[in-house]
């Protein structure tokens, strides 16, 4: 957690390297005229004659928004959620393979598979059913796999429940705009839509409590999201780019909006990480009950 700034005499301001590297981008952004400048034992701010309260006054208030930022990781440690994340996957994996089994194959894919035309027409639990649905099982294979890595790294950043949630809400969001983008006879299944919705809150929460801001800071999260995109999600017999791409582009707004709640506010509880858990877990049930 950062220090309050020490005004030691105006026109100076002092702290640590970061500090001032910090407090000069907050200055420039107001447009406060100021120059940083470097003894033997500190830097220091050198503020323009007439601006020393306008700049006292802003460094406070920057400390203040960004005082629980950034959170303790105590109550998440890696382990557990590592743990609970593998066990979540080898589970899921076991129940998407009931797709494959030749007597509810059919039937499954015709009421749960993401039909545009019946999607737009009211039956919105496709959207859902649709990301546990598979063509083959080197592609729920492929799905695990890649997935597996990504969700062990988001829910050990934002918690277990969390992280599964706004997966599937992600997946869920990109399914719907790739239908709306359709309108007309399209079908698309699989949870890939999921796990590059992943990947994009990975990289918007990481966008957002990066704590020195740097263009490229910025840049190359965005820019390693697109790569892997393209590497992992143009090509295929069974690739539907507008559902990755969708499902991508759903999971940034969801990191991003997160990160900038977390960062103002800490990591939830982990009783209410729990909860939003319970009912990530019951939402896809819902949708197939609501199918079948």
């Amino acid at each position: 957690m950062h220090n309050s700034p020490a005004i030691r005499q105006y026109p100076l301001i002092s702290g640590s390297r970061t500090q001032i590297e910090t407090w000069s981008l907050v200055l420039t952004a107001r447009g406060v005229p100021h120059r940083v400048l470097q003894t033997k034992q500190e830097y220091q701010i050198e503020v323009a004659h007439g601006y020393e309260e306008l700049a006292a006054s802003e460094i406070r208030e920057y400390e203040e928004e960004n005082r629980t930022w950034p959170p303790e990781y105590k109550t998440t440690p890696w382990y557990p959620n590592t743990s609970s994340t593998l066990w979540t996957l080898l589970i899921l994996t076991a129940i998407f393979n009931l797709s494959f089994l030749d007597d509810w194959r059919a039937h499954l894919f015709a009421v749960g598979s993401g039909d545009v035309d019946h999607i737009l027409h009211g039956q919105w639990w496709r959207l859902i059913t649709a990301l546990t649905l598979h063509a083959d099982p080197p592609h729920l294979l492929g799905n695990m796999i890649i997935g597996g890595f990504i969700m062990i790294w988001l829910c050990g950043l934002l918690g277990t429940g969390l992280g599964w949630g706004l997966t599937l809400l992600s997946g869920t969001s990109g399914n719907l705009i790739n239908a709306l983008m359709h309108r007309r006879a399209y079908n698309s299944i699989g949870s890939s839509t999921a796990v590059f919705g992943a990947l994009g809150i990975i990289i918007g929460f990481q966008t957002v409590t990066i704590e020195r801001f740097s263009l490229k800071d910025h840049l190359i999260p965005l820019g390693a999201g697109l790569a892997l995109l393209a590497f992992m999600g143009s090509s295929g017999r069974h690739t539907d780019l507008g559902a990755h791409l969708f499902g991508f582009l759903s999971g940034i707004i969801s990191g991003l909006v997160t990160g900038k709640l977390i960062k103002t506010f800490g990591l939830l509880p982990h009783k209410i990480d729990r909860l939003i858990g319970i009912i990530t877990c019951l939402v896809p049930i819902l949708a197939w009950l609501i199918a079948l």
